[in-house]
């Protein structure tokens, strides 16, 4: 009869020639004779991990940990298990463990700050991180990581000069291009990105991220029946992933197959498939389709996305109180707080006058500091505060009633004919008199102005123009002026240069002097620019506007209609981008001199 130690031998060359099942029948007859045999179970643990049998190998493990609480090996295969298995909570508490042990250990370190960023414990992430890399500058799972916190603080330069690194160490990586990818949609290089995508792709066929990825690139850049055919692929690879079914109905959402849409949509919201950034998707698609009722109750769901907490300074605080269900009733206290960027404050603000037709007596806003004086003259029984007075508060259950200004839409915009077709906000008379002066020197000439970037938002660069592109517009029958804020110096230098006109005002800062700016935009004959602030300022004066929209996958709720005009303002004309840049200006130029 074999004794003990050939009893295990035995069991070990079965399962290292193979026999995984026989072993471990043999090792559990052990077991049941040893069971406090820490071996036996380190072997039982391994050889369940190998057959992907991971709940049973975490009671071996728990077993031995029973025996010797701080056994290190262990610890160290438990809290892989759970990792692996994306039990986070549970992988933290032995990692935890194996760090009060020992806090020196550079993969124990690495993966504790990776179990941190997925709980966007951002902070305490980057405490680990970078005391592992003190110990490991080298190991591209760790520079990943500390490269994934850069970019959630908005460093993508510090983001990227890792990701390269990582990949310099090792270029068979794939995680570092996905990576280095997301940088370059942030620096809004979709090239860059797309190539990186295609890397990780060639490294890795059978991963469906990169395929997400490059599908991603292809809808921003309006190629999106292509990008349908990577969607389906990635989700060959991986029939599970909702991420990609709810992107290829975002997709078909952005080629306005709206019966397709509807009938997808609701299916998966029956099963509760639905996430908020989808449902906003949705919102987008039946705004277009004027089913406004049905997208305004959908509309609320951007305030649960991923992106509307961080562009919000004082929304956790919000939430805490807004009840999103609740009915407005005109004896209420209610709080209005903006949206986020000043175009969004001017769209909805169409609807404040609402408020006062429909004697809401009580009414108090919360507003960009810019727009205080405008809407103070514009709306004046309403009363106005800088963005942060109420919100940022504990004191805001004095009020009744909480919400988004675009959560007003849902109560005061259900059909068509609900908008508001009249200019809705005043410009200074003071200003006017002093601007009256200024252009009465530009008589007998049609006075143009002319925006053609989108700066602050979220992939401005897809909305927007250079001056240059203008010249197709220019005659000597035209004046140009030039609203476009920001830095314009070499653009407008080189613009003269080529012996174009365009007026400056330069003493007026068009970034922050929104009085100046909207009695300006009064005096124009027409205004041409791209979706920006001043397209929402131009639309609310009622000055007749063309807004060139670059490319249809970056064309706002607001914007997109295809008869050219929009329910929110009257005065503006659309025209998007088509076929070439000399084609898209070619309808400019003949809808200028119709107007």
């Amino acid at each position: 009869m074999q004794n003990f130690k050939e009893q295990i031998n035995s069991v070990l060359n079965l399962f290292n020639t193979g026999g995984k099942k026989e072993a471990l029948n043999k090792l559990n007859y052990l077991l049941s004779t040893n069971k406090e045999n820490k071996n036996l179970l380190f072997l039982q643990a391994k050889i369940y991990i190998s057959l992907d049998q991971i709940d049973k190998a975490n009671i071996s493990l728990k077993n031995i940990l029973k025996i010797d609480l701080n056994n290190y090996e262990a610890l160290s295969l438990i809290y892989l298990n759970y990792l692996k298995n994306n039990e986070i909570d549970l992988a933290k508490k032995y990692v935890d463990k194996l760090l009060d042990i020992k806090d020196d250990n550079y993969v124990h370190l690495r993966d504790k700050a990776y179990i941190e960023y997925l709980n966007k414990n951002y902070l305490v992430s980057e405490k680990y991180i970078r005391k592992a890399i003190s110990y490991n500058s080298e190991e591209v799972f760790g520079l990943n990581i500390f490269g994934l916190l850069y970019l959630e603080n908005k460093e993508t330069l510090n983001a990227i000069k890792l990701f390269k690194k990582a990949i310099l160490i090792n270029p068979n990586y794939t995680d570092s291009y996905n990576n280095l990818g997301k940088c370059y949609i942030d620096l809004e290089k979709l090239t860059l990105a797309y190539f990186n995508f295609k890397k990780a792709y060639k490294i890795n066929p059978n991963s469906d991220l990169p395929l997400v990825n490059i599908a991603n690139i292809l809808s921003l850049k309006d190629k999106n029946d292509l990008a349908l055919r990577f969607y389906e692929k990635a989700k060959q690879i991986n029939p599970q992933n909702q991420q990609v079914d709810e992107n290829i109905i975002i997709c078909n959402v952005r080629l306005k197959n709206f019966e397709w849409v509807e009938k997808r949509f609701l299916s998966q919201e029956k099963l509760g498939n639905t996430s908020n950034e989808l449902k906003l998707s949705y919102s987008y698609l039946l705004l277009n389709k004027k089913k406004f009722v049905s997208a305004f109750n959908y509309f609320d769901a951007r305030l649960n996305t991923r992106e509307f907490p961080e562009k919000n300074k004082y929304h956790f605080n919000l939430t805490k109180n807004i009840n999103f269900n609740k009915n407005l009733q005109t004896d209420n206290k209610i709080l209005i707080v903006k949206e986020q960027g000043v175009g969004d404050e001017i769209l909805f603000s169409s609807i404040y006058q609402d408020l006062i037709k429909n004697n809401f007596s009580n009414v108090k806003i919360e507003c960009d500091e810019r727009l205080i004086n405008i809407f103070k003259r514009s709306f004046d029984r309403i009363e106005f505060f800088p963005y942060g007075h109420y919100s940022s508060s504990q004191n805001i259950n004095q009020f009744d009633n909480i919400l988004y200004a675009g959560s007003l839409a849902k109560f005061f915009r259900r059909s068509e004919r609900n908008f508001i077709t009249k200019p809705f906000i005043k410009t200074s008379d003071d200003l006017d008199r002093k601007f009256n002066q200024t252009f009465s020197n530009f008589k007998n000439i049609k006075k143009i102005g002319v925006s053609w970037k989108s700066v602050f938002n979220i992939f401005g660069g897809l909305k927007s123009l250079k001056l240059n592109d203008f010249k197709k517009i220019y005659s000597d029958k035209r004046l140009f002026f030039n609203l476009q804020y920001g830095d314009t110096y070499i653009e407008v230098k080189k613009f003269k240069d080529s012996g174009k006109d365009i007026f400056n005002f330069d003493n007026i800062d068009l970034f922050n002097d929104f009085d100046s700016l909207i009695s300006i935009l009064k005096k124009l004959d027409v205004f041409v620019t791209v979706s920006n602030s001043t397209a929402h300022f131009a639309g609310a004066l009622g000055v007749p506007t063309i807004l060139i929209c670059p490319k249809k996958s970056s064309t706002y709720y607001y914007w997109d209609y295809e008869n050219g005009k929009t329910p929110w303002y009257k005065s503006i004309s659309i025209i998007k981008y088509k076929y070439s840049l000399n084609y898209t200006m070619k309808l400019v130029d003949e809808l200028i001199d119709k107007i």
